[in-house]
């Protein structure tokens, strides 16, 4: 039993990183107490179906991909990333680097 839940747990813990949350975060979004979600990530605590539903709908993923051990979790596709790289694909290298340093500029990052 130990054994399932830490394979939950650390699902958890991988889906909540890739989200860019910290345990307070997604504690918050799916009402729990963050040391409770910590030890759930940790598999040293039971949780209960309506915590998990919680936490899969915080983290909004699904249970297939939450229970499918042996695929690997992703990010979550940003569809303006998606449409922004698509659109890039279709410039020239010349444009490209243009409008990456414009970008640059406008977010004052170098």
């Amino acid at each position: 039993m130990k054994d399932i839940q830490r394979k939950v747990g650390n699902r958890l813990r991988i889906f909540r990183i890739l989200r860019q949350y910290s345990i307070e975060e997604l504690a918050h979004k799916a009402g729990l107490n963050p040391a409770h979600l910590g030890k759930i990530e940790r598999g040293e605590r039971n949780f209960t179906i309506q915590s998990l539903d919680k936490i899969v709908e915080a983290l909004e993923i699904s249970y297939v991909d939450l229970f499918d051990f042996e695929k690997e979790a992703t990010p979550v596709e940003n569809p303006i990333i998606s449409k922004t790289l698509s659109y890039l694909s279709t410039l020239t290298s010349k444009e490209q680097e243009h409008i990456y340093k414009t970008v640059q500029m406008l977010s004052n990052k170098k």
